[in-house]
């Protein structure tokens, strides 16, 4: 047997801490006594009978079948975290000890070969299920649900029916479309019918003797479809669920942004296209000019009514919408530059454009609720107050204010009486 140091006499304590226990009757000289005096040598203790204290069951597999007493006991705590027995074979000790350390127990397990023995059996069961499911249907073990590229939907669809009069609810058919492992790949439909919503065993049978290609299977997926539901499968997403009565089958498509398969793009369903916004409401509010300027970029006035003229005449692109209106030849126009008010009321000004008869043209400022009444005694103080001028030889701004404050209430005086001209009230 291996030994520890050399020349120290003493093992190396592979085993500290563990708890070894047998169950059963080994061959040679693996007899209890011996296993008791090689386990201890390497700082383990044995134990002839089973408790809680015991970390590792040697069994035979004989006596594992069996499930013996001592067995039973280290099954219950085979699959714990805390206070794990572990149930090995003869070798998992016999390699231990030649190894000099502690050698893994998955390897030595009976659990891990009663699972792998498990394992066979259900993979042995399955397999003689689906050769019993190929009479009728489709071999599961050699083919798998077809997927959509486009999307990645599985084809894989419930029809549901429920009637109600013969007392049948939950009556439906599933119906797959099936992709071989292999290549090249074949395919085939096969359908499960089950009679009512209690009925867990299925009746099986495929649409086709033999698998084929893509475009063959899918058609007769697309025809047992348009049979059992009543429409064609590419209509699907836009006709309604149960919309053809209780003759036929329902079929409710994925929602909540699940593939739903590809689908022709005229029987996609559009969107409603959301309603316009309201429009914001414009502010009436009329200003003479075409392009509204403030104070700051108002023209500075000429110095004579003469340099005004000439202004106008060398700019042919001005905004001033007087620029478009007819002149006369015997004045000179002069054009009070746009300004906006505020009037008592809190409405908004209007600079309204007035041909003046006689006279050269000019703009006044007017409430919008204000008739427009045209006088020669107004019309003759707008154009004295324009042109006045200061003793430095400039328009004074206050006489530009004033004229147009003296034709505002001369209209307005005019209106009030109701007279054509004949009295104003208007002061210069």
């Amino acid at each position: 047997m291996p030994r520890g140091k050399a020349g120290t006499g003493r093992c190396k304590p592979i085993f500290r801490g563990l708890n070894i226990a047998i169950s059963g009757t080994f061959e040679g000289q693996w007899t209890d006594a011996n296993i008791s005096k090689w386990v201890n040598l390497r700082a383990a203790k044995f134990s002839s009978q089973m408790s809680e204290d015991v970390t590792h069951l040697v069994c035979t597999k004989e006596e594992f079948e069996k499930k013996g007493l001592k067995v039973k006991e280290a099954l219950k705590r085979a699959y714990k975290k805390e206070k794990k027995c572990h149930l090995v074979t003869l070798d998992w000790l016999e390699d231990s000890l030649f190894a000099n350390r502690r050698l893994p127990e998955d390897e030595f397990s009976h659990v891990a070969s009663l699972k792998a023995l498990q394992a066979k059996a259900r993979l042995e069961k399955k397999i003689a299920r689906g050769v019993e499911e190929e009479k009728r249907s489709v071999n599961e073990n050699f083919y798998h649900v077809y997927f959509d590229p486009t999307d990645c939907f599985q084809y894989e669809i419930t029809l549901v029916r429920d009637d109600e009069e013969m007392g049948i609810l939950g009556e439906r058919y599933v119906v797959k479309l099936y992709e071989s492992n292999a290549l090249p790949h074949l395919y085939q439909v096969g359908v499960r019918y089950y009679k009512s919503k209690k009925d867990t065993i299925p009746k099986l049978h495929r649409l086709t003797d033999a698998p084929g290609g893509f475009w063959q299977e899918y058609e007769a997926f697309k025809r047992f479809f348009e049979i059992k539901v009543g429409y064609p499968w590419d209509e699907r997403l836009v006709r309604g669920v149960g919309s053809l009565g209780n003759k036929f089958f329902c079929y409710q498509p994925p929602t909540g942004g699940k593939p739903v398969g590809w689908t022709p793009a005229e029987f996609i369903p559009k969107e409603p296209t959301p309603p316009p916004p309201p429009a914001a409401k414009a502010e009436v509010t009329n200003i003479g000019s075409e392009s509204a300027m403030s104070n700051d970029q108002l023209p500075s006035p000429p110095d004579s009514p003469v340099e005004a003229d000439t202004n106008l005449e060398s700019t042919p692109n001005s905004q001033d919408p007087l620029d478009h209106a007819p002149k006369d030849t015997d004045h000179e126009a002069l054009v009070i530059p746009s300004q906006e008010k505020e009037i008592q009321k809190g409405q908004t000004q209007q600079i309204d454009q007035c041909p003046l008869q006689g006279h050269a043209e000019a703009q006044t400022i007017v409430s919008p609720d204000t008739p427009m009444i045209e006088t020669e005694e107004s019309v003759c103080m707008v154009k004295a107050a324009e042109v006045s001028t200061t003793a430095s030889g400039e328009t004074s701004a206050t006489d530009r204010e004033e004229a147009v404050t003296v034709a505002v209430t001369t209209q307005q005086s005019n209106t009030l009486q109701g007279v054509d001209g004949e009295e104003t009230m208007a002061t210069v």
